[in-house]
């Protein structure tokens, strides 16, 4: 293929053309509209969500129609082999609701599950959430039939789509866990070579499975012939998950987690996701002087002190929070201000010691004297930075949609069967006793937070990201720059970021922060690491803004990522 034509289909899935029955428009990173307004990691994406609004189904119609169709094109980051987590916000009653489908564990899980052993195995998947949760919010909230909102993830699978410059580069990368097993292989190889960018990549056998649970429904993926077939095979190789196991699964209907900050409602995912700590991270940094002429790049000593709220989330989030079906999570304590301003006074009184702490030059830099984990070398691991997918959408009537899920890491545990890529979820819980710990059907702890803003009681911002443990980091730097610097959706969006865990060897940053910004870091300690502008490290954020002077929408969508903004 010559680079002309290279070009040609790079450009292509940039800015995806759709056709508008008014006019012809354009998929690509910001647009505005008065009616409607879909952003997704994926241009194909966005133009099905407008597809499906369009046809009159409503915005959790369009938004499980892009889940599934994002989970045939970024087979490596979702799909009906994975979990996440939908906030649906009804206009009419003005009522937020949160659909937890995130993977499960096996009844009879291993609590000897190793990581280092285990990760690109069948023992590391759990139960699938995305088929059950997706066809639960259509039914409870949708407005089309269930064969209507698969159809286009069916003709992408069935009838092919090009191969991205993105989807091909992440086979490469991760070639030796796709080539560890032969169906996964044959998924994504053709003549003994990886796709390339330009192929055309039909997966049929997924587009059997899809046409199979657009007919017979749910029944067909968790108690039929899929189950059985899948928990035969993932056994058979080595794997703990059941036919009863995919039995029992269901999507849990939760309460969104909530606080008020600076004027504004912000709602977010509940345990065991982590919305909480994300309100946690924005409650303590709400009692920070801050200095509205300057902006967070600029200010090192605002980042210091966002980066504080952090850590101090971050350890809550490790001690406390698990699966609530099985641990009682403390989240109203967690989120009350009055704790917030605690934890902001603990900080300023022990100021001194976190900032010995830092300078420390090897081992973990972030340990807490009191407040942390009882073993901290194995807090929280790295985790993968740049799997997972999030769609915002809003529809013609006001209801909007966060939606964030994910296979695991990227290609998830390398496993499949008939087409359907297994996450890797059972690396996530910890080794180290806490409440995110491996036992029968449980949840683990995940970092996905899709959220909500409103103001007035109006809705005002939709928006999430994946990133792995730089999820709720990057959320509260878009928030902040939105709510407290006023920022447009594009500036909040494009602006800088920076990310830290309490189990971070680095303090990592942007190269595009102020040098005098950096080099004031470094110098009070932080070991920090530069990465390129915009790196796909720091997440992929879809926003969506209701500018109400303007009486229009803005939706954004990463210049981190592929993917883009498309409403009429």
């Amino acid at each position: 293929m010559n680079l002309k034509n290279f070009l040609f289909i790079l450009i292509f899935f940039i800015c995806f053309t759709h056709s508008n029955s008014a006019n012809v428009k354009t998929v690509c990173k910001s647009d505005t509209a008065t009616r409607a307004m879909v952003v997704a990691a994926h241009p194909l994406a966005a133009a099905i969500g407008v597809e499906i609004l369009q046809k009159g189904g409503n915005a959790i119609d369009a938004a499980a129609a892009m889940a599934f169709a994002v989970g045939v094109v970024e087979p490596h980051a979702s799909g009906l082999g994975g979990g996440g987590g939908m906030m649906i916000y009804l206009r009419a009653d003005n009522t937020f609701h949160y659909i937890d489908y995130y993977m499960q564990t096996s009844q009879n899980a291993d609590t000897a599950y190793s990581k280092e052993n285990d990760l690109f195995t069948p023992r590391a998947i759990c139960i699938p959430g995305t088929p059950a949760g997706l066809i639960t919010a259509v039914n409870l909230f949708g407005r089309l039939p269930l064969s209507s909102v698969l159809a286009p993830a069916i003709r992408l699978a069935k009838s092919g789509f090009t191969v991205s410059d993105k989807l091909y580069t992440n086979i490469l990368d991760k070639l030796d866990i796709i080539t560890l097993y032969p169906q996964t292989q044959a998924l994504f190889f053709k003549n003994d070579f990886p796709v390339a960018p330009g192929d055309t990549l039909v997966l049929q056998s997924l587009a059997e499975v899809l046409e199979k649970i657009s007919t017979k429904g749910i029944e067909y993926f968790y108690r039929g012939e899929f189950a059985r077939g899948a928990s035969e095979y993932i056994q058979q190789n080595g794997g703990y998950i059941t036919f009863e196991d995919f039995a029992v699964y269901e999507p849990v209907l939760r309460k969104p987690v909530k606080i008020n900050y600076k004027d504004f409602d912000i709602y977010s995912s509940p345990p065991p996701q982590s919305g909480t700590t994300l309100l946690e991270i924005l409650n303590i940094f709400e009692n920070t002087p801050l200095n509205p002429s300057i902006t967070l790049a600029d200010q090192a000593a605002t980042i210091e002190h966002l980066s504080d709220a952090i850590f101090l989330a971050d350890s809550d989030r490790f001690y406390f929070l698990g699966d609530p079906a099985h641990f009682k999570v403390p989240v109203s304590g967690l989120l009350d201000e009055r704790y917030a301003r605690q934890r902001y006074s603990e900080k300023l009184a022990r100021k001194k010691e976190f900032n010995e702490k830092r300078k420390i030059p090897a081992g973990n830099p972030w340990t807490y004297i009191s407040d942390s984990p009882a073993d901290e070398t194995n807090a929280g691991q790295e985790e993968d930075g740049q799997h997972t997918t999030h769609i915002s959408v809003i529809d013609p009537e006001g209801n909007a949609v966060s939606l964030t899920q994910t296979i695991g890491l990227f290609f998830g545990c390398g496993f499949s069967y008939q087409g359907v890529l297994f996450n890797s979820a059972m690396s996530v819980f910890y080794k180290y006793p806490s409440p995110n710990r491996i036992g029968p059907q449980r949840r683990p702890l995940t970092t996905i937070c899709p959220s909500m803003i409103t103001h007035n009681n109006a809705l005002f911002a939709v928006l999430g990201t994946p990133g792995g443990g730089t999820i709720f980091n990057v959320l509260a730097q878009v928030m902040i720059r939105l709510l407290d610097e006023k920022n447009s959706p594009q500036q909040a969006v494009a602006a800088p970021r920076f990310s830290t865990r309490i189990n971070s060897r680095y303090f990592r940053m942007e190269q595009d922060f102020p040098t005098a910004t950096i080099d004031t870091l470094k110098n009070r300690g932080y070991p920090v690491q530069l990465y390129e502008k915009h790196s796909s490290y720091f997440g992929g954020v879809q926003l969506i803004i209701y500018d109400p002077v303007l009486k229009q929408y803005i939706g954004v969508s990463d210049p981190r990522r592929d993917g883009g903004a498309l409403g009429f």
